[in-house]
């Protein structure tokens, strides 16, 4: 089988260092044909060798990754960022689906990266870099301090047939089916997700969604109707109920009288 050719671009020479050690250590498959310390150099780099996949520093002095990807008209390279963000930034690689290996790069997470590219074997897309940006630019207070609104954020969602691109709005309930996850949509057919609930529930924490039932998360922004019971029930706008969880019921209650409050509807 061909090998995959990569470049690293990161300015910290360690890192480079490390990375190289381990893409010859566990993954012989990869034959690293470059490496650059800045976005410029990663830019001519990446022009003069066409790699398959690289690997890519985020914060970078001068310039960023995401600098460097906008110089590409185009994109038909693998990207797996390496980052030392921690905490929120892992949420907007998520929403973005986009990989990425958190520095000092754990080896089984370098593999798993790199199957999961040789199994795809597509280059990156511009709207997930997008949405990664507009997720990491967003005022970092905003996000640890309270909820934000749904409005203007978008999802990545990975499909065998592609990733879509989805308004937060436009999502009604996430539902668990087992190892996968199915988003209710406005206006548009369900997508069914190769991932559990669980990342979800993480991942959507800080907006205006909650998890009212092991098998359900709700967009506040979507519910018609509570009724009141052992643990309740709520209607949605695509007339379809969700039992609350009694043991979730006093928690969900509070959020949504927060949502109301913030939103300036009545409840």
């Amino acid at each position: 089988m061909k090998k995959l050719r990569a470049v690293i671009i990161d300015d910290e020479t360690n890192a480079r260092q490390a990375l190289s050690n381990l893409l010859q250590l566990l993954c012989p498959d990869v034959e690293l044909v470059g490496e650059a310390k800045n976005v410029d150099l990663g830019i001519e780099l990446i022009k003069n060798e066409k790699p398959d996949l690289v690997f890519l520093d985020i914060q970078m002095p001068g310039k960023t990754g995401f600098d460097l990807l906008a110089a590409f008209e185009k994109a038909d390279f693998g990207v797996i960022f390496t980052t030392a963000y921690q905490e929120y930034a892992i949420r907007a690689f998520r929403f973005s689906a986009i990989d990425y290996l958190l520095k000092p790069i754990d080896p089984d997470e370098l593999q798993a990266a790199v199957g999961k590219y040789k199994s795809q074997l597509v280059g990156i897309n511009p709207q997930q870099v997008k949405i990664l940006k507009e997720y990491i630019d967003e005022p970092r207070q905003a996000r640890l301090n309270e909820r934000t609104k749904n409005a203007h954020q978008r999802i990545a969602l990975p499909t065998a047939e592609g990733i879509h691109f989805v308004q937060m709005t436009d999502i009604i309930q996430c539902e668990s089916l087992g190892s996968y996850t199915k988003f209710h949509l406005t206006g548009s057919k369900p997508i069914v997700v190769s991932r559990l609930l669980k990342e979800y529930e993480e991942i959507l924490d800080n907006y205006y969604f909650f998890r009212v039932h092991q098998s359900n998360i709700v967009n506040l922004e979507h519910i018609k109707r509570y009724v009141k019971g052992d643990g309740g029930q709520v209607w949605l706008s695509d007339n379809t109920e969700v039992e609350v969880s009694r043991r979730r019921k006093e928690e969900f209650l509070a959020l949504l009288s927060d949502f109301y409050v913030n939103s300036g509807k009545i409840a």
